[in-house]
């Protein structure tokens, strides 16, 4: 980890670092605060979850939109041709 003498005694000893798990608690607390989220709240972390949830659902739509979109147009094709040869026949 660092240098120091505390950091290398718990890491001989096989211990986590008491200072190192609270840094870490803290930037991660300080960057979900940047986000509006606080960690400590169960119904906003769940509101997140929530919110990435959504963002997954609507991904997966727009991947599923453009499956539709080219079944819509090879449809439309398909359709122009079979007129064209029904006019074709009769004459028109």
């Amino acid at each position: 980890m660092t240098g120091c003498s505390y950091h290398k005694r718990a890491e001989d000893r096989g211990e986590t670092c008491a200072q190192s798990v609270e840094a870490a608690d803290i930037a991660v607390k300080k960057v979900f605060a940047i986000m509006g989220i606080d960690i400590d709240n169960p119904e906003s972390v769940a509101e997140f979850q929530s919110d990435l949830r959504f963002g997954r659902s609507l991904r997966k739509a727009r991947d599923h939109g453009w499956l539709v979109f080219v079944a819509a147009v090879v449809t439309g094709a398909c359709y122009a041709i079979w007129l064209g040869i029904i006019s074709g026949v009769k004459g028109n």
